[in-house]
C-alpha cells in the first residue's frame, strides 16, 4: 500500500510514517496541500491522508482538488471530535472524502493501539476502492422519473422514507437534501456510516445543508413529517408499530453500527409497501439485501446511479439483487420525492 500523509505537523507526519511503514506501507509526506498536489504530479499513492487545518491550502480545499484532478481516495485526519474542529472534515466528505477519523493520540494514550489499528484497517480497506469521479453541473438537467412509477407509490400513500448512505454518502446527501423541498408530508430516517465521535458534527453539517430539522433520535419517539432522523451512536435505527423509532444496542459481532439492512428490513416489516427505500453511495453491500425485501414488501425503492456515486459499491450491490424500481442520480431521486409529495398534496 502506497500513502501520501498530509500533514503540517513533523511530530504528527514522524508518527503516521513510522506507523504505515511498520506495518508494510510505502509512504511520502507532504507538509502542505499544495505540496501534496506537486507531489501527486509525479507519485502514484493508493490513498490519502489529509489533516484539516494547514496554513495556505486547508484540508476541504486540498480534498476537492486532489478529488477532482486524480480521483484518489482521501481519508480525512481531525486532532479533535469536537464541532469546531471537525466542521472542516464535514466539508471534506461533502466533497467526497471516502472517510474521517480522529488522528491517534502518542504512544502513550490509553486508546493508541485502539486507534492504530483502526487507521490502518480504514487506511487498508478504503486503498481497494475505485473512486468515481464524474463532472457536476449545479444545472444539471433532471430527467423526470416515469409516471407510471410516481402514480403506484402515490396509490401506497408512504408514510416513511429510509435512506442508506456510506463512503461517499455525504456527497450525494448533499445534493439529494439540497433539491428537496421543504415541508416533506413524511418523516426521513438517515443510516449513514461515520466513525465514533462525529455523529454530532455530521448532524451540524445536515442542518447546513436542509431546511429540515435534523434529530438524532430517541427511542420510541414519535417520527414526525419533515424531520430527518439519525440513530445515535452505538445503535441500531428501526421502526416500529405507526412511525415510532426503535432502537437496539448494536452487538459485537455486527459489522455495521448503524445498519442500512437493518434499516430497511425493519422498515419493510412495520410498513410494507407505505414506505420508500433509497440506497445512496457506498462501500461494500449493506442495504442491498434490505432494499430488496423492501422492494418484495411492494415499497418504492430508488437507488443512485453508480455513475454518479463517489463509490458504487453499495449501489451496484442493490441493483445486482435487483432491488431498485428506479436507478437515478442523487438530484433525480430528491426530484421523484418531489413529484410524489406534490401529487399527494394535490
Amino acid at each position: 500500500m502506497r500513502v501520501l500523509v498530509v500533514d503540517d505537523s513533523p511530530v504528527v507526519c514522524m508518527l503516521l510514517r513510522a506507523m504505515l511503514e511498520s506495518s508494510g506501507a510505502e509512504v511520502r509526506v507532504a507538509v502542505s496541500g499544495a505540496q501534496a498536489l506537486e507531489i501527486l504530479g509525479r507519485y502514484a499513492p493508493d490513498i490519502v491522508t489529509m489533516d484539516v487545518h494547514m496554513p495556505g491550502m486547508d484540508g476541504y480545499t486540498a480534498t476537492s482538488l486532489i478529488l477532482k484532478q486524480y480521483a484518489l481516495p482521501v481519508v480525512v485526519l481531525t486532532a479533535s471530535t469536537n464541532l469546531s474542529e471537525s466542521a472542516t472534515a464535514m466539508r471534506a466528505l461533502e466533497v467526497g472524502a471516502v472517510a474521517v477519523l480522529e488522528k491517534p493520540a502518542g504512544p502513550d494514550a490509553p486508546d493508541f493501539d485502539q486507534r492504530t489499528d483502526e487507521l490502518l484497517r480504514t487506511l487498508r480497506v478504503m486503498s481497494q476502492v475505485k473512486v468515481v469521479r464524474r463532472p457536476r453541473s449545479s444545472a444539471q438537467r433532471i430527467v423526470p422519473a416515469p409516471a407510471g412509477r410516481i402514480g403506484a407509490a402515490i396509490a401506497t400513500t408512504p408514510r416513511l422514507v429510509a435512506i442508506a448512505a456510506s463512503a461517499g454518502g455525504p456527497a450525494a446527501l448533499k445534493t439529494f437534501l439540497q433539491r428537496l423541498r421543504p415541508n416533506q408530508p413524511w418523516p426521513l430516517i438517515l443510516v449513514q456510516h461515520i466513525a465514533p465521535g462525529f455523529l454530532a458534527s455530521f448532524a451540524q453539517w445536515l442542518e447546513s445543508v436542509t431546511s429540515m430539522s435534523v434529530r438524532i433520535a430517541s427511542d420510541g419517539e414519535v417520527l414526525h413529517p419533515g424531520v430527518l432522523y439519525l440513530a445515535p451512536e452505538g445503535w441500531q435505527a428501526g421502526v416500529a408499530g405507526s412511525c415510532r423509532m426503535r432502537l437496539e444496542k448494536c452487538g459485537l459481532e455486527q459489522t455495521f453500527c448503524p445498519s442500512a439492512d437493518d434499516l430497511f428490513f425493519s422498515v419493510a416489516k412495520a410498513l410494507g409497501k407505505q414506505a420508500i427505500g433509497i440506497q445512496l453511495s457506498g462501500m461494500g453491500r449493506d442495504g442491498a439485501a434490505g432494499l430488496s425485501e423492501l422492494r418484495r414488501a411492494g415499497a418504492m425503492t430508488l437507488v443512485q446511479d453508480p455513475g454518479d456515486a463517489v463509490i458504487d459499491s453499495m449501489p451496484r450491490a442493490a441493483i445486482d439483487l435487483q432491488a431498485a424500481c428506479e436507478v437515478l442520480p442523487s438530484g433525480g431521486i430528491a426530484e421523484m420525492i418531489n413529484s410524489i409529495a406534490e401529487q399527494l398534496a394535490s
